[in-house]
């Protein structure tokens, strides 16, 4: 047997070659099973999403991923059900990312712009970046004026993303969005549709892999779907540190305002009480002073509680008023004459003490309330004053 030994170079060109048409007949089955070709029956372009994994090393952040689908961080937290500022993701994490589909020749597609970076190239950006979302050939077809063994660096090239708009059948049937989604090797149809609010029926109807998806792992499907699907995010570091700094920031702002809070009503009631107090006994020494005053007059005066006297005139009322400051009042089933003095009522105990008659009304006894009032019990009499 001859055996040939080619040069370095040659052999070099034989593996470029092999790799060549490998990848093509690795990419080219990427459609097999679904068909992203354009359809009469649907609407020239339309909204629709595609899946993106959150990846390592570049892609665990809205921002880069966001800069290479040529959108805001913004639109993909919306749609992934994300908060605004979570920036940081975790690996394996699903999102949805928006884009506009339209028809490129006969295939539907949602052409993004992509700058190049040093060492990419049409595979492995394809591959890695956009995740088979698009494969090199189509890319080359759409940048025919580039060679794709010699991409400068910083050159925007045109990455065709396969996508596709709902047809008017569909669109009529509710169908809103058909969301495309790169199908992973643990994946099942009653899986997946769980996972985005689909039908398994239409999963099985939009993607010719019958019953076993097993020939379309790594490649992208079409998800139908009614609206758009409430991904059930992981709680990421970044979040759980704003969560907990938020809750230990506002705990610490709610025992600050309860600790004011009751240490102001604490001050307040101590004020209250010793006010009380303090009336309570400025009340008892002018009651002190009253039965001292009256004690010369009547030899068994009565202490009347200030209850009894509000009780009695229907708290100082205009109907129970028969003189100036005095008041006819109801106290035990006897009726009596009450009078109030705001002063010292010491002055009119004594002219008693010296007027002291069996034809004058009798004293009955005192009372005095705690805001500073006094008050005089006489008997009443029933047929006027003297004056009438």
């Amino acid at each position: 047997m001859a055996v040939f030994f080619l040069p370095s170079r040659s052999r070099s060109l034989c593996l470029t070659l092999m790799l060549f048409f490998t990848n093509i007949a690795a990419q080219s089955q990427q459609t097999n099973g679904t068909n992203f070709s354009c359809s009469a029956n649907s609407p020239p372009s339309c909204e629709t999403y595609v899946t993106y994994i959150a990846q390592s090393p570049n892609f665990l952040s809205l921002t880069n991923i966001s800069d290479i689908f040529d959108t805001s961080p913004l639109s993909i937290a919306r749609a992934s059900n994300l908060e605004q500022e979570d920036d940081n993701l975790i690996p394996d994490q699903v999102l949805l990312v928006p884009l506009t589909c339209g028809c490129t020749g006969n295939r539907s597609f949602a052409n993004i712009s992509y700058e190049i970076n040093k060492g990419d190239s049409y595979s492995f950006v394809a591959t890695t970046s956009y995740e088979n979302l698009t494969n090199w050939h189509a890319v080359m077809d759409l940048n025919l004026d580039l060679s794709p063994n010699t991409l400068p660096v910083g050159v925007k090239i045109i990455f065709p993303l396969l996508c596709k708009c709902p047809s008017k059948n569909q669109l009529y049937k509710g169908i809103k969005y058909l969301i495309t989604y790169m199908w992973q090797p643990n994946d099942n149809v009653s899986f997946v549709s769980a996972k985005f609010g689909a039908s398994p029926e239409a999963i099985l109807t939009e993607n010719n892999y019958g019953q076993n998806f097993t020939a379309a792992v790594n490649l992208p499907v079409l998800i139908p779907v009614t609206g758009l699907p409430d991904l059930i995010q992981p709680p990421s570091h970044g979040r759980k540190g704003r969560i907990h700094l938020s809750v230990i920031i506002g705990v610490s702002l709610g025992c600050t305002l309860l600790t004011v809070v009751l240490t102001v009503l604490l001050v307040y009631l101590y004020r209250l009480k010793m006010k009380t107090l303090n009336r309570s006994a400025s009340s008892v020494e002018t009651a002190d002073k009253l039965l001292s005053g009256v004690s010369g007059y009547v030899s068994k005066p009565t202490m009347f509680e200030i209850d009894e006297i509000m009780e009695g005139t229907m708290n100082l009322s205009e109907e129970c008023k028969i003189g100036e400051s005095v008041y006819k009042a109801h106290i035990e089933g006897h009726v009596l004459a009450v009078k109030k003095f705001k002063e010292d009522v010491s002055e009119e105990l004594r002219i008693l003490q010296k007027v002291n008659h069996g034809n004058l009304v009798k004293l009955m006894g005192v009372s005095s309330g705690n805001d500073g009032n006094c008050f005089v019990v006489y008997e009443y009499a029933e047929n006027g004053s003297l004056e009438d």
